[in-house]
């Protein structure tokens, strides 16, 4: 069975390079408009302004906040986020991809400046810290009629094939799970970890009977394809998405939190979240390392 996905073409993609400072119109995406910034721009640290670029990792899996669309553009919430912050800022942003469990060791080295989809957690802010902007959790989702009968209660899928993105912590709740079920008396998950995987392919294979798929991926496939998929339970809002950036960068941590809360106290951030779907996992500030709120 082929799985279609829906794609949206965005209007930012993997690079929005720009002229710095001076601009002669401005930047446009989503059908909004997005000026560039003096302040912010002159707020960027001595190494970036000297560069003129910003680079960010994504896995590029996760539709509709990133994934490549049918030109083998990386498109999505994200990237169009990116842009409009490129622009603000008047310097280029470049969007690569990489799978997930590498993009924190990315930026660790150096070779990225920022993570994309890291999930704030406190054993992530130990390594890095969290710039928070999108609301997320993760579903169960199932094939269409649910013939495994999974519910909310995480125990209807010991037995069963699970499937998670490898190095998430969606990864790491599983395993705990199996190990749970084992305690019980009961069969252990068999678990499966995919990389630079759509994770409702391997599930409309048949390759597994559930997928721990995150919320904003989950809502999109269930609505746009529901005589193949459903959620099953409930979902689960477990912390926020953010970009991630070494701990010893403070003052590009400071500039981009600002600059993304500019771009949402203007309405960019809203308009792009509510373009693709998302409004209901906007983020009502931007914050760094934050505790969960609901």
């Amino acid at each position: 069975m082929t799985l279609t996905l829906t794609r949206r073409l965005a209007l930012g993609t993997a690079l929005a390079a720009l002229a710095t400072g001076a601009m002669a119109e401005d930047f446009m995406i989503d059908g909004v408009a997005v000026p560039f910034n003096q302040e912010l721009h002159d707020a960027l640290p001595a190494d970036v302004l000297e560069s003129g670029r910003l680079v960010f990792s994504t896995d590029a899996a996760s539709p509709p906040r990133t994934f490549t669309d049918e030109n083998g553009n990386i498109a999505g919430v994200i990237p169009d986020l990116i842009a409009a912050v490129g622009a603000t800022l008047g310097i280029e942003t470049v969007v690569e991809r990489n799978s997930f469990d590498a993009e924190v060791p990315g930026v660790e080295s150096g070779r990225f400046d920022f993570t994309t989809g890291t999930g704030d957690f406190p054993h992530r802010r130990e390594v890095l810290d969290m710039i928070d902007y999108y609301r997320a959790g993760y579903v169960y989702l199932v094939q269409a009629g649910n013939p495994k009968g999974v519910t909310s209660d995480e125990t209807t899928q010991c037995g069963l094939r699970v499937g998670v993105t490898k190095g998430t912590t969606q990864e790491t709740l599983v395993t705990e799970l199996s190990e749970r079920c084992v305690a019980a008396g009961l069969e252990p998950v068999d678990l499966q970890t995919f990389q630079n995987v759509l994770l409702p392919v391997p599930l409309s294979a048949d390759r597994v009977d559930v997928v721990w798929e995150n919320t904003s991926t989950g809502f999109m496939v269930s609505a746009e394809s529901p005589d193949m998929f459903e959620i099953a339970g409930d979902p689960i809002f477990s912390a926020y998405v953010a970009f991630g950036i070494k701990k010893d960068r403070t003052q590009l941590r400071d500039t981009m939190q600002a600059t993304l809360q500019h771009l949402m106290d203007t309405g960019v951030y809203g308009a792009i979240f509510e373009h693709w779907n998302q409004g209901d996992l906007q983020m009502d500030y931007i914050s760094i390392n934050s505790d969960n709120r609901q």
